[in-house]
């Protein structure tokens, strides 16, 4: 016990020294902290994202630690925090909102013990979320701040707080298509809208990459605001890639350039193409895919279009199913960590969200805009709609 003690003060006055550029400067002078508190968990990580069920309660664990013993009992609360918030977001590229305080239970008093270097485990239980809170496509979190109450040792600024995302597993129906569905948006027609930046965003599954010139979107403007992104090359399998299970984009001046990654069929595949006004970035299932630098000049978005036929009026998504879920339009340069944190939800009130659409509708072939800007998809094809697929699917099994 005697050397476990030895380690662990050891590890502390590390952790206190790596910390110092971050924490305050009386934090930082770790020869006058003497005895501090702080939460296990944070020492590895500023948070942790959970997964809440969709029925009963989720608990969440956390550990309360003194860096040394302490001759009288000390209490804490753990107390949420916006600030808490507002920096992890800020440093994570997320878009999380405060849990509702009804949705979770915190302890009114943590005791660490005289003699003690720990407290008991604590149990935070988190709610099942409301339909109301799944729909409305915030993404939650809990920030938590470590709070003395009584005793003789403060909580670290650096480890004493810890943000729980808390991701709820949503279970929808998305449309399912057999060729393409062209939907279109008539407000950009009618009203054509320039970004000096964007980002385009969709996740989907296919059923198979068997043809080339399959539009996944295309903005038909004038040579400078052209965007196209299509499965295409290669013509043929290769050692690296199946045929036509690159998506290429053509851009500015029919400029073209090949992502570095394939898409895989019969799984949920997320594609991300970033614009900073002089440079694309591709984006497969968040991960960097290649780069191409553009003539510089913002972009006018005239006329959307989602999974669309090719340039000759033929049909080469036909025979091939196309299930579709979470597209958006953004009028900011989204950054790769922004891309990887946000693939399955984001909030409809994020900044710089232009368009945003779930197709979750479960009828119909309408499909609403849930920042409320009014950017409305329609198409003529109608879908067929499959139940019960969870936010959480790997792949969503064909009818």
């Amino acid at each position: 016990m005697k050397r476990l003690n030895v380690i662990r003060n050891i590890f502390f006055m590390l952790l206190v020294i790596g910390a110092g550029a971050l924490a305050s400067c009386n934090d930082a002078n770790y020869q006058k902290l003497g005895i501090h508190a702080y939460i296990e968990e944070a020492l590895a990580s500023t948070g942790t994202k959970i997964t809440v069920l969709a029925e009963g309660e989720t608990t969440m664990n956390l550990n309360i630690h003194l860096s040394d013993l302490s001759s009288v009992d000390n209490h804490y609360q753990l107390v949420p925090d916006q600030t808490v918030l507002d920096e992890y977001n800020q440093v994570n590229g997320t878009d999380y909102t405060m849990l509702p305080s009804d949705y979770y239970t915190l302890p009114k008093d943590i005791i660490i013990a005289a003699g003690e270097y720990n407290a008991k485990t604590v149990s935070i239980p988190i709610k099942a979320f409301s339909k109301e809170m799944n729909d409305s496509g915030e993404s939650y979190a809990l920030p938590l701040k470590l709070v003395e109450q009584d005793g003789s040792a403060a909580a670290m600024a650096s480890t004493g707080t810890f943000v729980i995302a808390a991701g709820s597993i949503m279970k929808y129906p998305v449309p399912m298509f057999t060729h393409a569905v062209n939907m279109h948006v008539d407000r950009y027609t009618e009203s054509p809208e320039t970004y000096g930046q964007y980002t385009i965003e969709v996740r989907f599954q296919v059923s198979n990459t068997a043809d080339r010139d399959r539009a996944i979107f295309k903005n038909l403007a004038d040579d400078a605001s052209f965007v196209l992104l299509r499965f295409e090359d290669p013509q043929t399998n290769t050692n690296d890639h199946k045929a036509h299970a690159l998506v290429q984009i053509v851009g500015r001046n029919r400029l073209y350039m090949n992502p570095t990654y394939s898409f895989e069929p019969n799984k949920w595949q997320h594609l991300a193409l970033t614009c900073d006004g002089s440079n694309y970035r591709l984006y497969i299932n968040g991960v960097y895919a290649g780069t191409k630098e553009i003539p510089s000049g913002p972009t006018t978005f005239s006329d959307v279009n989602w999974f669309c036929k090719g340039d000759d009026n033929r049909d080469p998504w036909a025979n091939c199913k196309i299930l579709m879920n979470e597209a958006r339009i953004w009028s900011t340069c989204r950054t790769e960590l922004q891309i990887q944190n946000n693939m399955t939800m984001i909030s409809p009130k994020s900044p710089g969200l232009e368009a945003y659409w779930h197709f979750t509708e479960g009828k119909g072939n309408v499909f609403e805009d849930s920042t409320g800007k009014g950017h409305t998809l329609t198409t003529s094809s109608t879908p067929v709609w499959i139940e019960g697929v969870l936010s959480t699917d790997i792949a969503t099994p064909w009818p």
